[in-house]
Formats: structure tokens, sequence, C-alpha cells
């Protein structure tokens, strides 16, 4: 009896600025991508996890000698996410469209910085979190199959 293999579902979605999605990154990947950010050539990365939603994080500017982002997650039941869950047979995750940033409490909302979110920005300081606050949010995602790093800060807000 032959025995067939079974295809590996593309579950992780990788998209640097406006290029072609990259199925299945390594983290090696996403880390020097993240690295690499500036706020200019390279200020937007999407890691989507299929069903589960998608961390996006901008900038990569300089404020103060020290590179800031900004941190969101999406998750949209509109969304191709809506469909990729029933043909996964995951339960959704939330009845509804979700949107959460990451947020740094050691910094106010009173003060600005500029950051690159599509064109430059202003935002609150405490939504321009640092490289430590950042890539611990994207490395748990990736490592805890799109979950949120519990021990940060993340306030929902809404789109519209």
């Amino acid at each position: 009896m032959m025995k067939c293999k079974s295809r590996k579902t593309n579950q992780w979605l990788l998209k640097i600025n406006r290029d072609p999605y990259i199925e299945n990154p390594n983290w090696d990947l996403i880390q020097n991508s993240l690295s690499e950010m500036d706020g200019q050539r390279l200020s937007m990365i999407l890691l989507r996890r299929k069903a589960k939603g998608e961390i996006i994080i901008h900038g990569g500017n300089f404020s103060e000698g020290k590179k800031i982002y900004y941190v969101n997650y999406w998750y949209e039941v509109t969304d191709q996410l809506f469909q990729e869950e029933e043909e996964m047979g995951i339960k959704e995750l939330y009845p509804y469209d979700m949107h959460f940033e990451l947020v740094d409490d050691t910094k106010t909302e009173e003060k600005e910085c500029q950051i690159t979110i599509s064109q430059l920005t202003v935002m609150p300081e405490n939504v321009c979190v640092c490289w430590d606050h950042m890539i611990k949010a994207v490395k748990h995602f990736f490592d805890h199959d799109g979950e949120l790093h519990p021990k940060l800060n993340w306030r929902e807000f809404d789109m519209f």
C-alpha cells in the first residue's frame, strides 16, 4: 500500500512593505526584517497567522537616538480569516472585528512622536514602543500560534 504525503498547510504569511507574501517564514527571516526597519526604505512588516489574525509593525524611525515602532493586531471576521477558520476547523477567536495596539505604560499619552505609518504620522508617545517591547510581542505571537503576549499591555481601539 502506498502512503500519501500530507500537504503542509501554509499557516504563516509575512509581508514586507508592499512586497508579495512570503509563505511560512522562519524566525530568522522575520527578526532580520524587523531589524532592517528604518521608517523610510522599510517601514511596515505584517505577520499573519491564518485563522488567528495578524500583527503589524510600523516605523523603525529614530526618536531621541532610539528606534521606535507602532505595533497593532487585527482580527476581522469580514476578512478572508473568517473563511479560513471554517476551512481549517478553527473556532473563531472573537465574534466581531478586534483591533489592539501595544502600549508602553512607562510613556505618556500627552507627549507625541513622529513615526511612519504609511506616511510620517504624529502618534502618542505611549504607542511608540522600543525594540524590546516590539520584539517580545512579535516573537510571542510567532511562537504561540498567533497569541498576543499576555504580559505586555494591549489596548483595544476602534478603527472607525
